[in-house]
């Protein structure tokens, strides 16, 4: 006799159906970088930084929480325009799907009218930066007890059920949140604008900082003007040796690649301390102008990058 005891648990058989839907949400996102888009987009707007100066969940009201599933179900059929479904959200491939999301990875509420019909589980935490995303059959044995709504989570161990397409995937940034809590304290003891937007750069140098960082930053109408220089943080900060580098700039893209830095986004900067460098340096070497500079180390002196600032802000590559 065998010594294997068969799991109590074990993975059900490929259902047709779950193959199918999840086929065809790979072929409008292969890569997952435009649902990771969608998501990163519905946290952004759900925080309206602009106006709120917020840029997490925890700042945000019991209404307004609860209320980020439904965007997350908009803003996901916009993006893929999937077709309304008959007794459930959204048609893919011909079947009727349900929409499910989740802030807590297993916290997926699946109402009667769901239970036992496929359903796409979405995850995305702001603070961790992952998201996930699946298809599964929710049957009655893959469920918990009913609540006093009669909705129902899924076991744990059923959770393997689902046909995962990404599984703890890496969200875009929000650089604000991804800072310590003093950095983030220093930021806001600062009034709001360009100095606002100065000491975000300062305390996030060497990271790709997100555009709604800069606009929960600034608090102010057109606030990617108060990060670019001709007024902005960039001719603040090029007198401590800063450069803001562009996501729109070719020359700037190249010199966050060679400088071994995040490469920047449309709508995002990545800032940089820098100083000339020497002859044959081991540090990564740049040319901006004709001059090689490399990362500043504590002991450098300070070179203003006003005329590297300058070079950089070359013709756009694309629209802001």
């Amino acid at each position: 006799m065998s010594d294997v005891v068969p799991s109590l648990f074990a993975i059900s058989e490929p259902d047709p159906e779950v193959e199918a839907v999840a086929a065809a949400l790979l072929v409008l996102d292969p890569h997952g970088a435009s649902t990771a888009g969608v998501l990163r987009d519905t946290f952004d707007q759900i925080y309206d930084g602009q106006r709120t100066g917020r840029y997490s969940i925890d700042r945000l009201a019991k209404t307004e929480r609860t209320h980020i599933g439904t965007l997350v179900e908009i803003n996901m059929q916009r993006r893929f325009k999937y077709a309304d479904g008959v007794d459930l959200d959204f048609s893919i491939a011909g079947y009727d799907v349900d929409a499910k999301y989740s802030m807590r990875f297993g916290g997926w509420m699946i109402p009667v009218e769901a239970q036992g019909k496929l359903c796409m589980l979405i995850h995305a935490d702001d603070e961790t930066a992952r998201w996930s995303l699946g298809v599964i059959r929710t049957k009655l044995e893959y469920l918990n007890a009913p609540n006093r709504d009669l909705k129902r989570t899924i076991t744990r161990n059923h959770l393997e059920n689902a046909k995962w397409l990404f599984r703890d995937a890496p969200l875009p940034e929000n650089t604000l949140l991804c800072l310590s809590p003093e950095d983030q304290a220093a930021i806001a003891a600062v009034s709001p604008g360009k100095w606002r937007v100065a000491e975000l750069m300062r305390r996030a140098e060497g990271r790709r900082v997100n555009r709604s960082s800069i606009e929960a930053t600034a608090q102010q109408k057109d606030s990617m003007k108060r990060v670019r220089a001709n007024g902005g943080a960039a001719d603040i900060l090029a007198k401590e040796g800063f450069l803001l580098l562009s996501g729109i700039r070719l020359a700037a893209q190249r010199a966050a690649q060679d400088l071994e830095l995040p490469h920047p986004l449309p709508g995002t900067f990545v800032p940089v301390r820098v100083t000339p460098a020497e002859a044959n340096s081991d540090s990564p070497v740049t040319v901006i102008g004709g001059i090689d500079v490399r990362r500043w180390q504590p002991g450098d002196s300070i070179t203003d990058t006003t005329s590297l600032t300058k070079i950089l802000n070359g013709p756009p590559t694309s629209v802001e």
